[in-house]
């Protein structure tokens, strides 16, 4: 299949864009995922990429299978040796190769909400803490946030009694988890930009290994998912990353839209292309959202039609 069948303008100038750092700001609708999925599939069809030097990232498993399979279908081979999937699924496959150079070993497990919630629970219990004060949810709340800003319990800044017991109890979650030998699914993120930042070379290794990264949604990456693309890609330098600041909707995990402004200003060549061509809406509906958005003053000016 021609991975270039059916693209309009823009989307075929994203797909067969130069090496180097990739910016592609895509209105609702305009077919950002497609524009990814074919870039991949370019890279290894016409750029004689091979999948083993290629990691792409997307939100959702669900999303990952799909566009596998897309690609697979395009280029009419397997991608064996590509990784693609989300952020933690990815982290967890390099702690697990790296463990040795973590306070965990290899088999480590993960916990899920639940049972971080019921660690925190049972510390304000030892800590003979009035848990509406100190509500288990919240301080789950407190230390994920903390961590997505790759914020140990040793940094977090402390200016009252409250800010003092919040670290308290963030010191002693982490010494149980790594007691456990188990992690929370932000140390799987938190854990793999410490160990690039602590060990150069195993950053390097890594960096030479993907010679591709590429990011789905990339206005709902958090600071942590931003500085490991940073390190990933830190050797060929060929970063390409979809999103649209207008569609952020993980704000609630510490996404951050400004990761859209951070990367035209870390990455001054960068090369960035406008997908404007909608084709879900109608032009009044379209219209009207642009009325709204047009409100933010730092976003990038689409003509959505």
């Amino acid at each position: 299949m021609d991975v270039l069948h059916n693209l309009n303008q823009q989307q075929q100038q994203a797909v067969t864009a130069p090496e180097g750092q990739i910016l592609v700001l895509a209105g609702p609708g305009s077919g950002k995922t497609r524009v990814l999925t074919r870039r991949i599939a370019y890279l290894v069809q016409y750029m004689g990429v091979s999948p083993f030097h290629i990691m792409a990232v997307t939100f959702t498993n669900k999303a990952a299978r799909e566009m596998k399979s897309r690609v697979e279908t395009m280029i009419g081979e397997s991608i064996h040796g590509m990784w693609l999937g989300t952020f933690h699924a990815n982290c967890a496959r390099i702690l697990r190769r790296e463990a040795a150079h973590l306070p965990i070993s290899n088999n480590y497990i993960i916990f899920d909400a639940d049972d971080q919630v019921g660690i925190i629970k049972n510390i304000i219990k030892e800590e003979k803490l009035n848990d509406k004060q100190y509500r288990p949810y919240d301080i789950q709340a407190a230390i994920s946030n903390a961590k997505n800003n790759l914020i140990t319990a040793e940094e977090m800044m402390v200016e009252t009694q409250r800010d003092r017991i919040v670290q308290r109890i963030y010191r002693k979650y982490q010494a149980t988890l790594e007691s456990n030998n188990a992690v929370d699914f932000d140390d799987l993120l938190f854990w793999a930009v410490r160990l690039f930042e602590e060990y150069p070379a195993v950053r390097e290794a890594y960096a030479r290994q993907f010679r591709h990264v590429l990011v789905d949604e990339f206005q709902d990456t958090n600071l942590v998912q931003y500085t490991l693309l940073n390190h990933l890609s830190s050797y060929h330098n060929n970063l390409f990353v979809v999103g649209d600041e207008d569609q952020s909707i993980y704000r609630w995990r510490g996404a951050d839209y400004r990761n859209v402004l951070r990367f035209t200003d870390d990455y001054p060549k960068t090369t960035k292309i406008l997908l404007e061509e909608n084709y879900r809406s109608t032009q009044l509906i379209l219209d009207a959202a642009t009325s709204v958005i047009d409100h933010n003053q730092h976003r990038t000016h689409k003509e959505l039609q």
